[in-house]
């Protein structure tokens, strides 16, 4: 468990590590730099059928150092925050400059934003606990339909500051939980998986969760049954994350000569249909990444990517802001001390406040198949306007279930896919996806063509 020593400890080791740099860096012929240094401990407790298979802990700390001399830039980062190690960092940042411009934002655009204070990490034995109640709670709410296989709890706190050579600096810490739970289906082969973030571990409810897990899996009992045609879908926010992943690269500031987003408008200059709004929210408390600023110190902000259908701003990092000559509105990433930052969106996610409940949205076409569950990432050629989507589901007639599917695959035009979303949920969660965090609820999309 974290404690207020720790926490102190990690701070002095920070401030240590740091004020070590700005002696060397003053020293230097460094015009510029800035400081990233970054402490976490990550806790992974692996349970199987119920009992506990191994427990790790992962400490890691260690140093980044970006710096300018007037002519030339340079990055390097050193594992660890002892005195020596600092000096490698700097030293390689300097010896490994090359010519450039320089490449960090000027000090009149740094700042922070409040965030709520985060919860730290839970006591020894919190896993266990958390695993035990959500076995129970799974069983219960399917009669035995259910049984949890394996669920892997990661728990993790870290603390970073963030300094430069004109006396600014904003730190942080905070802490992340998540479950990872492969559960047997009766009657059925494999396991189902889901990925669970956990804002707040002191809230957690087993018995919400296992409904949330529950509810999709169990559909899986259902008869196989196949169609085609024009069909509604509806996509599960799963589903709607990985599509919102696979379209993420038109929020990210490009050259103009290589843009595939002009290609994809229709003629009123909409992406989408009027339903989906999309942002980049880097300050919202209950999202995966929380911090008081992005990667290079511009204020934490939500950022309007999509508005009703029409794309409005792109996210950059100042450097890519200043050569696609975007406004710098703090677009930078930066997960880790051996990263420079880069263009990136943080937390990409589907406004719901004129949402439809997910049981009314269901009920809301007379045949549909309803998408469950990804088999792989949702694949769009953004240069050719396609797209391609694998995943199972079911097929509902209002809102009975006639059949599963439990393979389909969709492709065609991206454009046209988008601009058919006739209503998005209020159910929305927060997904791990290989293009960063997407937090999505269900969305009812009209008259798709479906291949048995």
């Amino acid at each position: 468990m974290s404690t207020p020593r720790d926490r102190e400890t990690h701070e002095e080791r920070l401030n240590g590590a740091v004020e070590i740099c700005r002696a060397l860096l003053d020293a230097s012929d460094a015009q510029r730099w800035e400081v990233f240094a970054k402490t976490s401990l990550t806790r992974q407790t692996d349970f199987v059928d119920g009992r506990l298979r191994r427990t790790a802990s992962i400490e890691e700390n260690g140093v980044g150092v970006r710096f300018w001399d007037g002519c030339r830039a340079g990055f390097a980062a050193a594992s660890g925050l002892e005195p020596s190690t600092v000096r490698t960092a700097v030293d390689a940042a300097r010896l490994g400059a090359a010519p450039s411009s320089d490449p960090m934002p000027p000090h009149r655009l740094l700042g922070t934003t409040a965030i709520e204070p985060g919860s730290q990490m839970p006591a020894q034995g919190w896993a266990q606990h958390i695993t035990s109640e959500l076995e129970i709670a799974l069983a219960t709410m399917s009669d035995g339909g259910l049984r949890l296989g394996r669920a892997i709890v990661q728990e993790g706190s870290y603390r970073w500051c963030l300094t430069t050579a004109e006396d600014w600096a904003a730190d942080f810490d905070r802490m992340v939980a998540s479950i990872m739970v492969e559960v047997l289906v009766d009657e059925r082969p494999g396991t189902w998986r889901e990925w669970i973030h956990i804002p707040d571990p002191q809230t957690f409810d087993a018995a919400s969760l296992a409904a949330r897990i529950g509810n999709r899996a169990l559909l899986t009992r259902h008869n196989v049954a196949t169609d085609q045609g024009l069909h509604d879908l509806i996509l599960h926010p799963e589903v709607s994350a990985q599509l919102m992943a696979g379209i993420s690269p038109l929020f990210l500031a490009t050259a103009e000569d290589t843009d595939p987003l002009p290609g994809l408008l229709d003629s009123n200059g909409l992406l989408s249909a009027y339903a989906l709004t999309v942002v980049d929210d880097r300050s919202d408390p209950t999202a995966p990444i929380v911090s008081p600023c992005d990667g290079e110190g511009l204020p934490a902000r939500r950022t309007l990517l999509l508005d009703e259908g029409a794309p409005r701003h792109r996210v950059a990092s100042f450097s890519d802001a200043r050569r696609f000559d975007e406004v710098p509105r703090g677009g930078a990433v930066r997960f880790s001390y051996r990263d420079r930052p880069a263009t990136g969106v943080a937390n990409l996610k589907v406004l719901t406040d004129d949402g439809m409940p997910a049981g009314k949205l269901l009920g809301a076409s007379t045949r549909a198949l309803y998408l469950l569950r990804p088999l792989a990432p949702v694949i769009c050629d953004l240069e050719r306007d396609t797209y391609r989507l694998i995943a199972s589901g079911v097929w509902l007639d209002r809102q009975r279930v006639r059949g599963w599917h439990p393979v389909v695959e969709l492709s065609g035009s991206l454009g046209t896919l988008l601009r058919r979303i006739d209503a998005v949920g209020t159910d929305l969660s927060w997904f791990q996806t290989a293009r960063g965090f997407v937090g999505a609820p269900s969305l009812l999309i009209r008259r798709q063509p479906v291949v048995g």
